[in-house]
């Protein structure tokens, strides 16, 4: 099972994030707090509304603690869960297996001859089509930050990633303007 819930940050009202503040442990207030911009901590504060809630309709918890592991990756003690975020876009994706998602808005990108974190079969599919460099750089993009979000990993990681292994397993979907990547272990076994 994945379930999918998104959202633009618009879609929430300064009470909703007020709210959701209030629900927060002093560490993930802290978290919140550190952030360098208001738009972060909406953005932050929009992934939790939406953990919330699908916490509540998929497992009927309403209150529970989140911790982190070494490298940031948020985790609860019953579900598998992964938020990303976007500009004025947020998603988080549920799952049975160990999960994650990430969603980027596609921004012009020049041809370059290697993209910092790529290999040489990810730059060649990259700068394959002069027309789609922008949207094939981040469909690479996304799908290293989703499978690093599920094995819990940091960006320094990013280059061990191998997109076109089959060692990872992907989803992938551009929808207005935007990019977003599943990558689930259950996936692997279909």
């Amino acid at each position: 099972m994945i379930k999918i819930y998104n959202a633009k940050i618009t879609d929430f009202t300064q009470a909703d994030y007020t709210k959701m503040y209030s629900l927060l442990d002093c560490a993930l207030k802290e978290k919140i707090d550190s952030k360098k911009n208001n738009d972060d901590k909406m953005r932050s504060l929009a992934g939790l509304i939406l953990l919330y809630r699908g916490a509540y309709e998929l497992y009927g918890k309403t209150g529970f603690d989140i911790t982190f592991n070494k490298y940031g990756k948020p985790l609860c003690d019953f579900c598998n869960f992964s938020i990303s975020h976007s500009k004025e876009r947020v998603i988080c994706a549920f799952s049975d297996a160990d999960i994650g998602i990430d969603i980027q808005k596609i921004d012009d990108i020049k041809p370059r001859e290697k993209y910092k974190f790529f290999n040489q079969k990810e730059n060649f599919y990259v700068n394959q089509n002069d027309r789609f460099i922008s949207e094939r750089y981040t469909e690479i993009f996304t799908k290293k930050e989703a499978a690093i979000k599920m094995l819990g990993l940091s960006i320094a990681n990013a280059s061990d990633i191998d997109t076109f292994s089959n060692e990872y397993c992907f989803k992938t979907q551009e929808k207005d303007g935007f990019v977003f990547s599943i990558c689930e272990k259950k996936l692997c076994k279909l």
